[in-house]
């Protein structure tokens, strides 16, 4: 016979041990674990911090030479925008003068011309009107802008303007409509007529060469409007004198690459060579740090796992020898102490049958 029946308080004196130490040895798991869980959180943060100041440092650095390059290409595109500004400003002079050099013959024979011009009319007393680029495209127009001004000027006074006075007249008679074209036909018409008459009846030859004189003054202006474009969108700046804008801005070019050069070695060299040095400097520096608390997260996770393997046995240990008799439920001081009260009073003749009193009271 086992010792619950032979010496059933000693049973139980040891049960209610052996739950203290199942009890003291899951507190003491708890406990660890918690501290396990500490020591972890405090060595991911350790690492964290170390590896958000090798990127801060890192980030810092990097930016430092980037904006020290960044400043001298500042400076050298200054200078290059300067002088590109200055060689556009001198080749525009340059244009001016050429321009001016070039066209001006034939400015010349404008103004010449336009005083033969004032010179014959006033000779002949010819009325100033006539003189008019309105009066020449009226009444001797030539080519094919004038050509459309005059017959445009035909069409809104001979048909814009009738159609026009008619569609605010109430209650539209066509009678109406024919009226105000004779009315138009005669006043307007009368007065192109007479005009005609009074100047090219009188003075046709003086007004049949100043059309000859506009004439050649507007060919001289296309011709200077098309040697104007032709200089203007002539790529070769020979004639300006620039070389020495030239220069400055292939010097500026030429030191804008090295410092682009130097900047993209200076980036390499950093990436490949001074990122590794910093890096190595940060982590040899948080190295004891990281590895002290490497050592006592080790030392945790050893200590848990001592306690889960006590907890374990013990838990083995309870269930093999105690809760077959005592059941899982009674597995406490409380309840050991009442079977062991109840054996003591006679209340109950052995554990097995303390358990079902206090599984099943008597009502």
């Amino acid at each position: 016979m086992g010792l619950e029946i032979e010496n059933p308080q000693q049973f139980l004196g040891e049960a209610k041990i052996a739950v203290a130490a199942y009890q003291k040895v899951s507190e003491s798991l708890k406990s660890q674990r918690e501290q396990e869980k500490q020591l972890s959180a405090a060595l991911d943060k350790a690492r964290k911090e170390m590896q958000e100041k090798i990127q801060k440092t890192l980030k810092a650095r990097g930016d430092e030479i980037t904006a020290t390059y960044d400043k001298q290409l500042s400076q050298v595109d200054a200078r290059l925008k300067k002088a590109q500004d200055e060689r556009e400003h001198a080749r525009k002079e340059g244009m001016k003068g050429r321009i001016k050099r070039e066209t001006e013959p034939l400015v010349t024979e404008n103004k010449e011309l336009k005083r033969q011009l004032a010179a014959i009319f006033k000779r002949d007393h010819v009325p100033s009107i006539c003189n008019s680029s309105v009066f020449y495209t009226l009444f001797r127009p030539s080519g094919f802008v004038e050509l459309f001004l005059c017959l445009l000027t035909f069409v809104v006074f001979f048909a814009a303007l009738p159609f026009g006075i008619y569609y605010f007249i109430p209650a539209h008679k066509i009678w109406q409509l024919v009226l105000i074209y004779v009315v138009d036909i005669l006043l307007i018409g009368g007065i192109y007529v007479s005009l005609m008459n009074a100047t090219i009846g009188k003075h046709s030859a003086v007004i049949r060469d100043g059309r000859k004189i506009k004439n050649q003054i507007r060919s001289n202006r296309r011709k200077i409007k098309s040697l104007t474009k032709s200089i203007r969108t002539d790529a070769d700046d020979t004639d300006y004198n620039l070389q020495s804008y030239d220069d400055e801005i292939a010097k500026a070019q030429q030191e804008r690459n090295d410092v682009i050069s130097r900047k993209q070695g200076a980036q390499n060299t950093f990436e490949t060579v001074t990122t590794n040095i910093i890096t190595d400097e940060i982590e040899t520096a948080a190295r004891p740090q990281l590895e002290e608390l490497q050592k006592n997260f080790k030392a945790a996770t050893e200590l848990r796992q001592h306690f889960e393997n006590q907890e374990k046995e013990q838990a083995l240990n309870l269930s093999r020898t105690y809760e077959q008799y005592l059941g899982k439920a009674h597995m406490n001081a409380q309840d050991i102490d009442r079977i062991a009260e109840m054996l003591q009073q006679g209340s109950a003749t052995s554990i097995i049958d303390a358990v079902a009193q206090l599984e099943h009271p008597a009502q």
